[in-house]
């Protein structure tokens, strides 16, 4: 690192640090928009101190200076949409779902029904949702998926006067874990074994540990924290709640709902568990082809009306545009049992769309420091600085670089894009404890950094701000952190 680099990263950390104190000083008003606004300055910041490097294997290639400017905001605006344009669509489609439910008789009466079930076991249903949603992402192809069932779960505690932190670290708190301590499932994970030549069962028991230790770690602060609430008797979050239910009528009939939702997990978990690349079952692959063969006459039905999405896509290969295609379908489902009138129904939709317009526009944000890093890589030169004239396997050294590569990349997968291929090439006898170090990096981050697309989507669909998130969760971070180090140190000495 020549002394310009140093100079110039000093002086930014710097502002960084006193933009970032103002922030928590002054958090009360879009305390999450300036943060992301914080962190995509910062990405462009860093491509005016760092050069554009690659790596091809193990050699580093420098291509100079590539700094963005005021016109390249355009173009890394275009590229962030483009990039997360399925999560988009997703999250407009789920905000139209339960918009439309929120008008119908019988999904209020089951958010009730649920709440007064567990009146007196709070504890037993933070516990099984939490576990419900750390599963999911953990296995599930497709961790956004996950979010589902997200809003639901968030209705019910507050119906039962719990505050917005333990719905939050029950829901996309869990979600967080579950990506900490990825096994089969999530995205990026595909991709980043594709890039450094790894599997799925690479390292996959010391994935699970993990993914049972945060577990049980995070939810004994969870369990203690719904304990001092019950104590406080004059809880009520409910306005924190964007699809919050009112106006029950004990008389209306909720099992249509209940199947409707029982319907949507089923194939979820069909959808989303890559039954064919973890576990070796072709048989959906099978009948998928089967399906669209079959004919009436010479016109082969399904493969028309499910469409060319449908080509690729058996059950365990879905992507999240079958998720919102999910959703639209069950909305309308939604809307025809229960009875809402078509423009009701429109009104709801777009409703639905606007309360999550705010959680998209901070999500979008999350793509911007990712693009800007794209755009100008500067990960790379910061790995080899770090990494230049290291020749023995450093875990500690290891996992920094992977938490600051996590930090500016929303998408695992480029992680193991850009770097994660040189660690794998230099020091390919360390591969578990590499590719562990790495995917519970990402995990990590996400809990606390304001770069996460779940924890902002999270934060802001609750009304917490980052200040109080970090105030409640800072114990773990450390705590987990320490386990995290020790368990590398281990994997890699011992």
């Amino acid at each position: 690192m020549t002394i310009t680099q140093i100079i110039g990263l000093i002086v930014v950390l710097v502002l960084a640090l006193i933009a970032g104190i103002m922030i928590i000083r002054k958090s009360e008003k879009h305390d999450l928009v300036k943060w992301i606004s914080l962190f995509v300055i910062l990405s462009i910041a860093l491509t005016w101190i760092f050069s554009y490097g690659y790596y091809n294997g193990a050699e580093y290639y420098d291509y100079g200076m590539n700094q963005q400017g005021l016109t390249d905001i355009p173009n890394l605006i275009y590229y962030a949409i483009n990039f997360a344009g399925d999560k988009i669509i997703f999250l407009l489609a789920l905000g139209a779902f339960y918009a439309v439910l929120s008008k119908c008789k019988g999904y209020k009466k089951l958010v009730n029904t649920v709440a007064e079930k567990f009146k007196g076991k709070e504890i037993i249903f933070a516990l099984i949702s939490s576990l419900l949603f750390t599963v999911m992402a953990s296995v599930f192809s497709q961790s956004f998926i996950a979010l589902i069932f997200v809003p639901f779960i968030i209705s019910v505690a507050l119906s039962m006067k719990l505050d917005k932190i333990t719905a939050f670290c029950i829901t996309f708190g869990s979600i967080l874990i579950g990506t900490l301590g990825v096994t089969y499932g999530g995205e990026g994970l595909y991709w980043f074994n594709n890039y450094v030549n790894a599997t799925v069962t690479t390292a996959i028991l010391y994935r699970l540990l993990i993914l049972v230790v945060a577990y049980v770690l995070f939810n004994f602060f969870t369990v203690y924290h719904v304990k001092k609430v019950l104590k406080d008797k004059n809880v009520n979050e409910k306005d924190a709640d964007l699809f919050k239910v009112e106006e029950v009528d004990k008389k209306a009939k909720s099992w249509p709902i209940v199947v409707l939702f029982a319907i949507t997990f089923i194939l979820m978990v069909l959808g989303y568990v890559a039954w064919e690349t973890n576990f070796g079952i072709t048989a959906f692959s099978s009948f998928h082809t089967w399906l669209l063969d079959l004919k009436i006459g010479d016109f082969q039905v399904f493969k028309v009306i499910l469409g060319t999405l449908a080509k690729d896509a058996p059950f365990g290969a879905w992507n999240l545009f079958h998720g919102s295609i999910l959703l639209i379908v069950m909305s309308i489902l939604v809307a025809i049992v229960s009875r809402v009138k078509l423009n009701d129904f429109i009104s709801a939709y777009g409703e639905g769309m606007k309360k999550m317009s705010l959680p998209i526009l901070l999500f979008v944000g999350t793509y911007l420091v990712m693009v800007a890093a794209y755009m100008s890589p500067f990960i790379p030169t910061i790995t080899n600085t770090i990494f230049s004239g290291i020749d023995k396997f450093n875990p500690f050294l290891v996992s920094f670089d992977a938490l600051v590569s996590n930090i500016f990349h929303v998408d695992f997968g480029f992680t193991g894009y850009v770097v994660a291929t040189y660690f794998t090439n230099t020091y390919a006898a360390n591969l578990e404890v590499i590719h562990t170090i790495f995917t519970t990096m990402y995990g990590f981050v996400g809990l606390f950094i304001p770069t996460s697309a779940i924890l902002l989507i999270g934060l802001s669909y609750l009304k917490i701000d980052l200040k109080t998130w970090i105030k409640y969760i800072w114990i773990f971070i450390v705590a987990m952190l320490v386990i995290l180090l020790v368990l590398f140190t281990i994997m890699t000495y011992i």
